[in-house]
Parts: structure tokens; sequence; C-alpha cells
């Protein structure tokens, strides 16, 4: 069996679910597996129980053109699947693209519920959660804030016509972006910056400006996850060109954008074909996209040891009472330094 078919084989066969809750939280996993090989479709995840709360089925959508994840599932539900629960990430396509609608073959496998967590804002797929109450199908939409995060990039690229942008930054404990002249460069260690090189390996792009690059001569590929894909990588600079001698020189797929405005990068980049870019600059342009009300999410990587010299002042400067307030995100270790995943109201 090829890798990716044991990929979407289902693990959870024969597992008893608790409640459709953990059905989902399956669900939320297996489209995970799929967050950069689906793009630019969503990266669903789907579960199949039976009248008895069995899982029968299970399945992502691996890539484009391939079947979507309730068909996968349904597949393997087989003759189970009448009078099953269908639980998938995000609400069923209601279209012919590729592949034929999903409504439509979810109606013929004669599940009798569909469980699904976050409404599709694509105007061209949505519409499935109609199509099947109309038909009969008792729909349930039960947000869940894992979906929510999985199918972000999607719903800013169709709901907001622009790539998903996930600013990244490390700061000290007192909120500076710069440690002081005197000190070593780097704020966070080796694991957090093994993570953010894990990241790379899953966006379409990067974004920096010129001061940074003439600053850190930084390299922004995923050198520590070679087999990851390399992204593009694109320059902010309007009227200078990239210096000869840098390292991002030597990225394959390096692009100057000299559009003035981040409204107009973002332009840029979705030509382009970017759907989720990955916002790792210095404090100007940080703060540009912030002001402008176009990042969707932040990744905060706080050092373990206190700067009070440092400068560029962090749009967060204090992400743990973020946390806090906002009940919202997540915070990870990684060695010594603290990861703060929050997700951001934007344009």
């Amino acid at each position: 069996m090829p890798k990716e078919d044991q990929a979407a084989a289902p693990h959870s066969r024969g597992v008893a679910f608790v409640s459709e809750e953990a059905a989902m939280d399956r669900a939320v996993r297996l489209g995970a597996r799929s967050w950069v090989s689906a793009r630019p479709n969503p990266p669903v995840g789907c579960v199949v129980l039976d009248e008895n709360g069995q899982a029968v089925g299970e399945g992502r959508h691996i890539r484009p053109g391939e079947p979507h994840a309730e068909v996968v599932a349904l597949n393997q539900a087989g003759s189970r699947a009448p009078k099953s629960t269908l639980v998938v990430t995000l609400e069923p396509c209601n279209h012919h693209g590729r592949t034929p609608p999903c409504s439509e073959r979810i109606l013929k496998s004669g599940v009798r519920r569909v469980v699904y967590a976050t409404k599709d804002s694509n105007p061209t797929a949505e519409g499935g959660a109609t199509f099947l109450r109309h038909h009969g199908v008792d729909v349930q939409h039960t947000p869940h804030e894992g979906a929510d995060r999985l199918n972000a990039p999607h719903l800013t690229w169709c709901g907001k016509g622009r790539p998903h942008v996930i600013a990244k930054w490390a700061q000290t404990q007192e909120g500076h972006m710069c440690p002081p002249p005197n000190h070593d460069r780097w704020i966070t260690g080796i694991a957090s910056r093994r993570e953010v090189h894990r990241l790379r390996g899953r966006v379409d792009a990067i974004l920096t400006g010129l001061g940074t690059v003439r600053a850190d001569d930084c390299r922004l590929d995923p050198r520590l996850y070679p087999r990851r894909q390399t992204p593009l990588v694109a320059v902010a600079s309007r009227n200078e060109s990239i210096p000869r001698d840098t390292n991002i020189r030597k990225n394959p797929k390096l692009t100057r954008l000299t559009s003035p405005t981040p409204e107009e990068q973002l332009s840029s980049l979705a030509q382009l074909g970017v759907q989720v870019v990955l916002l790792e600059a210095g404090p100007t342009l940080l703060h540009a996209y912030w002001q402008a009300g176009l990042v969707d999410e932040a990744w905060v990587f706080v050092g373990p040891v206190g700067m009070p010299n440092g400068s560029g002042k962090s749009p967060i400067p204090d992400p743990k009472e973020r946390l806090r307030l906002h009940a919202q995100g997540s915070a990870t270790s990684f060695g010594p330094d603290h990861l703060y995943r929050l997700p951001i109201e934007s344009n």
C-alpha cells in the first residue's frame, strides 16, 4: 500500500467513541496531516460513526484532484454507512469541481446525521448543509476551535480574498524584539528555532523587509527540515535592490516586492498563488501589518532571560496576559522558551 494510502487508513475503526466531540477531535488530527499537501484546497478530515457510535471509516483530503475526506471515509464505511453519523471538520462541498459534490455522495450513502465544525466561506463550494437538510438529513453545526484553526487559511483566502498571514517573532520578557548591542543575537534557543524551521516548511511564502536582510543576513529557509518544501521568499523593498552578497540571494525562489503598502504586497503574493505567508520581519514591517489589521495569527516566542535594555517593542508585550484575557490560543514550551499561538482579529 502506498504511504499516502496508509496515511488515510483508519486508525480508529472499531473504536467506540464516547461522543461526537471525540470523533471531531480525530477528524481534526486527520485533517492536520494534509495542511500543506491539500493546498489550495482546505485540509479536511472526516470520521464516520455507525448507529452504535463505532468508527467504521475515516479519511482526509490529501491533495487537489483526489477524493475528498468524506468520500474516503464513506468508502471505508461501505455497507455500514446507512444510518450513520458523518463527522467532518468543514461543511461538505456542494459543487462540481475536480471531484463531484460531497453533499450528493453523503445523501446517496444513506447517512442519517452530519456534524460539521466550520462553515465554508467559499461561495463556490458552500451550501452543502442546506442541500442535505432539504433532503431530510439531520445536519448539526458544532464549532470546534481546532477545526477553526485548521481551516483558518482557507477561510482567509475565500472570505477576505488574500493570503493568510502568520506573524512570527521572538521577544524578551520585557517585550523587546531586539537584544542589546552587546548581547547574543538570539533571544530564544535551538529548540524554538527548530520549530520556526518546521513552520517555514509548511507555508507558501516567507515575507521580510530589507532592513532584516541587512541586519541579520538571514536565509529564511527550512534547512533544519531538508525534506520540507522550500517556500518562496519575498523581500519588501520599494526603492532598493537586495544586496548581492547576502545569504538570502541563495534562495532559488527569491522575489522582491516593490509595492508600498501591506495590502498591495499581499495582493502581489496572491497573484503568485501564495495562500499562507509567514511574516518573519523586524519591528517596522511587522507593525505596518499589525496597524493595517492584516495579521491573522501570531506566533510569539518568549525567551527565558530578561533584557531591559533591548529595543523594538513587540505588538504584544505580554502574550501570557493576552492568552489569559481572551481564553484563546495556546502556549507550548520549547526548552526554556515559551511559544504563544494567538488568533488575531483581522481585516
